[in-house]
């Protein structure tokens, strides 16, 4: 089992050498979402955006075209899923086979929005993980001090 990754508190803690993160573009900060995303897109990336701006160095402006997949992937995964819960996993049929159905009426086929969102879900949890999201992909990601005094922080810094 691979050794877990420290944070750069914890190996200065140990008399070790910070590792240093390239910073690609410098703070991303909280810029408007693109004007194309769908509003529910829009929604995320502002959500986000103010979630990580209390670790200035967390989102790099090189990191806007993977926000902005993820922010767009979201959009569909959450059309797809509200689909699921409106009508179900299963929906009639749209063929002439089975509108005819049998004695039960028509044929239920399984739901297109079931299999995107399945795939708007994989794309989500690589996206996270790129983006450093998951709980998992934090501990592996230095995200940076956070933007606030607190006396822990100082004890660790």
């Amino acid at each position: 089992m691979a050794q877990e990754r420290k944070t750069n508190r914890m190996r200065l803690l140990h008399g070790q050498s910070a590792r240093i993160a390239p910073v690609v573009g410098g703070p991303l900060g909280q810029p408007d979402p693109p004007e194309w995303l769908p509003p529910v897109g829009q929604e995320e990336w502002e959500r986000v955006t103010e979630a990580c701006a209390t670790h200035p160095t967390w989102l790099q402006h090189g990191d806007v075209a993977i926000l902005t997949a993820y922010c767009a992937t979201w959009a569909i995964w959450l059309e797809a899923a509200q689909d699921v819960a409106r009508r179900g996993a299963l929906v009639p049929g749209r063929s002439s086979a089975d509108a005819a159905g049998g004695e039960d009426g028509p044929r239920l086929v399984k739901n297109p929005a079931v299999q995107i969102a399945r795939d708007a879900a994989a794309q989500l949890r690589a996206l996270c993980r790129e983006l450093g999201f998951s709980p998992d992909a934090r501990r592996r990601v230095d995200v940076g001090d956070l933007d606030q005094d607190n006396d822990a922080d100082r004890l660790l810094t």
